[in-house]
C-alpha cells in the first residue's frame, strides 16, 4: 500500500457495505482539511453486525477470514461455524435479548461466538479474561448475565463467578486444538471440574468444541433485523472511575466502521490484519475485528502480545495493517533493534488509547516504512471520534480532526454549556452516529454523560481555528498502562482493604514503553509492620495483573489540599 493509495482516490463502491459520500452537509473548519477525497458525510443502509460477515462472505468466500497458529478458516468456513454455534447457543437456552459474557482473549472462538450471539439476537459482555472474580460478579450481576463463555487455563475467576451468580450456563473454550503439541494445555478440562473446589450445581457446562458439531441444523438466517437494539456491553469506568456499562447498538458499531473505511481508504478483500489489539475492548472489537471482517480482510490473530512472536508472525505472513498502542510500537522498535532485521511488509499502521511518541514514531516509520494514523477515542463512542492525517506527525496532544459525520466542541469544563474560543481550554463533547445509547441500567450517568445529544467525556481539550484538536489533560485521573485503564479508587479500595494500610494513593507515572506504570503511595497503620512486597503480593490475589502497581513507596502521611483531598500532582513530581 503506497501513500499514493492512502492518499488518493477512495473507492467505496468496493466495501461489503457501499458507502455514498455526502458532500451536501453543514460545513465546519476542519472538513477543510480533511484528505481532497474524503466527504464530510456518508451514507449507508444500516445493518446490523452478523450482516457484515453474511455480504464480506458473500464477496470473498474463498478468501482467508483468519489465521491463528495452525488455524486457518475461509470466510465460507467462519460463517458455516457461526451458524452451527448459534443453533446450538439456540438449543441450549440463549435467546434474542439475552447478555452473554464473553471471558476470552483474541481467538476463533471469540470471533465465531461473538457473531453467532449477535446471530440470535443476543448482547455481548466482552470482559478482559485477566479480571479477578469480584470483578467479573460485579458485571455479572450489573447486566443480568444469563450465560459465560471462559478460558480453560484462566477458568478459576470464571467459576468463581458463575458459582456466587448461579449463572445458567457456562461454555470452556481451549486454545489447544489450534496450538503445536509443545504449547498445548495439558489437562482434560472436564475431569479437572470434577475434581475441583468448583461446583456449579445449578450451571450447565459444555466445551465450545461441542457447538460445532452438527446436532442441530443451522441457523441459515439471523433472528433479528432491527440495527438499532444493543450489540455490545462495554465495560468503562467512564471519566469518573465508576464501574459502568456503555451500551453500544449496531447501528454505533456499523457507522464507526464506515467512518474509519472512509477516511483510510483501505481495499475491500486485499489486506491482512495484524488483530493483536484485544477483541475485550471496543477498540480492538471494532477497529481489528469489526472493521477488518466488514471489509474482507484476513486476520492475523494474537491471543496477547508478545514481540517475538508478533515478529516472527510478521515476517511470515507479511501483514499490511497493523492497529495497536504505543507500547507495541516501543516494544516492536526494540525487537527490530535486538535482531538487527526489521519488519517487511507493513503499509499502514493505527495508532490509539494514549499518545504516540514522536521520537517512536519517526523510528518505526524509518525501519518499517510504514504510515501510521494516530486517532483518539473512547468507549462510549465505538470508539474512534478523532484523527489525524496518515503519515502526519501529530503536535503533542493532538487527535486530529474529528471523523465524517462527526461534531465536537470545547465547553466550559464548570457549567458544560458555552462554547470556548479557539485556543481556549475546556471539555471535550462530541456528537455522532457512534455515540452509544446509554449506560446499562444507569440513568444518572447517562444523564450526566449524554446532554442533548452530546456526550461529555471527561477529557480537558482545545482546538484551534483549523479544528485539529488537543488533548491538554484528563479530568479525572484515570491511568492508561498499555492501552489498558486503570482506575486509581478501583486500585485504592483493595490497598485499603489490607488491615495495616492506614491510607494510600494511586497516581500514573509516565513510562517510555506502557505509556504510563501505576504507582502507590501507603501510609502504614501505626505499629505495624508492612512492607511493600507483602502489599504487591496482595494487590495480585485482588487485582488483575495490569493494574498491580510497579512502584509502592510506603510514607508517613499525604500530601492533602485544606480540603483534604490529597495533592496527586505533588506525588507525581515526587515520583518522577
Amino acid at each position: 500500500m503506497s501513500t499514493l493509495r492512502i492518499q488518493g482516490r477512495r473507492d467505496f463502491s468496493r466495501s461489503p457495505f457501499p458507502l455514498r459520500p455526502r458532500w451536501g452537509v453543514p460545513r465546519r473548519s476542519w472538513h477543510t482539511h480533511y484528505p481532497h477525497d474524503v466527504p464530510p458525510g456518508l451514507d449507508f443502509q444500516p445493518m446490523r453486525v452478523e450482516q457484515l460477515l453474511i455480504n464480506a462472505t458473500q464477496l470473498f468466500p474463498d478468501r482467508i477470514a483468519l489465521r491463528y497458529h495452525r488455524t486457518h478458516w475461509t470466510y465460507q468456513e467462519l460463517l458455516n461455524r457461526t451458524q452451527q454455534v448459534a443453533s446450538n447457543l439456540l438449543r441450549l437456552g440463549i435467546q434474542p435479548g439475552h447478555r452473554v459474557m464473553l471471558v476470552l482473549p483474541n481467538c476463533p472462538e471469540f470471533i465465531t461466538a461473538w457473531f453467532a450471539l449477535h446471530w440470535i439476537g443476543a448482547e455481548v459482555i466482552q470482559v478482559n479474561p485477566l479480571l479477578c472474580s469480584r470483578d467479573l460478579t460485579y458485571l455479572a450481576t450489573h447486566s443480568q448475565t444469563t450465560a459465560v463463555f471462559g478460558l480453560d487455563f484462566r477458568l478459576e475467576p470464571t467459576l468463581e463467578m458463575a458459582r456466587e451468580c448461579q449463572i445458567p450456563l457456562l461454555v470452556i473454550s481451549s486454545l489447544s486444538s489450534h496450538l503445536p503439541m509443545q504449547l498445548r494445555w495439558p489437562y482434560r478440562i472436564k475431569c479437572w471440574l470434577q475434581g475441583s473446589p468448583y461446583t456449579l450445581p445449578r450451571t450447565d457446562v459444555c466445551m465450545f468444541d461441542e457447538l460445532f458439531r452438527d446436532t442441530t441444523i443451522p441457523l441459515e438466517t439471523p433472528l433479528q433485523s432491527n440495527h438499532e437494539l444493543p450489540a455490545v456491553l462495554q465495560p468503562t469506568g467512564g471519566t469518573t472511575g465508576t464501574p459502568k456499562i456503555a451500551v453500544l447498538t449496531h447501528k454505533n458499531l456499523q457507522s464507526n466502521v464506515a467512518q474509519l473505511h472512509a477516511w483510510s481508504g483501505l481495499s475491500a478483500g486485499e489486506e491482512v490484519v495484524l488483530s493483536v489489539l484485544p477483541f475485550f475492548h471496543v477498540f480492538g472489537s471494532t477497529v481489528s475485528l469489526l472493521s477488518s471482517i466488514a471489509g474482507g480482510s484476513t486476520l492475523l490473530l494474537h491471543a496477547n502480545f508478545n514481540p517475538s512472536r508478533v515478529w516472527n508472525d510478521m515476517q511470515k505472513w507479511q501483514p499490511n495493517v497493523a492497529p495497536m498502542v504505543p507500547f507495541m510500537f516501543v516494544s516492536l522498535c526494540e525487537e527490530m533493534r535486538r535482531r538487527n532485521a526489521n519488519i517487511t511488509g507493513l503499509e499502514y499502521c493505527f495508532s490509539g488509547a494514549a499518545p504516540l511518541n514522536p521520537d517512536v514514531k519517526s523510528e518505526f516509520h524509518e525501519r518499517t516504512g510504514a504510515l501510521i494514523l494516530e486517532g483518539f477515542g473512547l468507549s462510549e463512542a465505538s470508539p474512534v471520534t478523532h484523527v489525524n492525517h496518515p503519515g502526519q506527525t501529530a503536535e503533542v496532544g493532538g487527535i486530529g480532526l474529528p471523523l465524517p459525520d462527526t461534531e465536537a466542541r470545547i465547553v466550559d469544563p464548570t457549567t458544560g454549556q458555552h462554547t470556548m474560543p479557539p485556543g481556549e481550554v475546556g471539555e471535550l463533547v462530541i456528537r455522532g452516529p457512534q455515540v452509544m445509547s446509554e449506560y446499562l441500567d444507569d440513568p444518572q450517568e447517562t444523564d450526566c454523560a449524554l446532554r442533548d445529544g452530546w456526550l461529555y467525556t471527561g477529557d480537558l481539550a482545545s482546538v484551534d481555528q483549523r479544528g485539529f484538536f488537543t488533548l491538554v489533560d484528563r479530568k479525572k485521573d484515570m491511568i492508561i498502562s498499555g492501552g489498558l485503564n486503570v482506575y486509581p479508587n478501583e486500585v485504592e479500595s483493595v490497598l485499603r482493604a489490607h488491615p495495616a494500610v492506614s491510607d494510600c494513593t494511586v497516581v500514573g507515572l509516565p513510562d517510555p514503553k506502557f505509556g504510563e506504570s501505576v504507582v502507590a503511595f501507603v501510609v502504614p497503620e501505626p505499629q505495624i509492620q508492612l512492607s511493600a512486597e507483602k502489599l504487591k503480593v496482595f494487590c495480585q490475589q485482588n487485582l488483575a495483573a495490569y493494574k498491580i502497581p510497579r512502584t509502592i513507596e510506603l510514607r508517613p502521611t499525604l500530601p492533602r489540599t485544606f480540603l483534604g483531598k490529597v495533592r496527586r500532582v505533588e506525588l507525581r513530581q515526587d515520583a518522577a
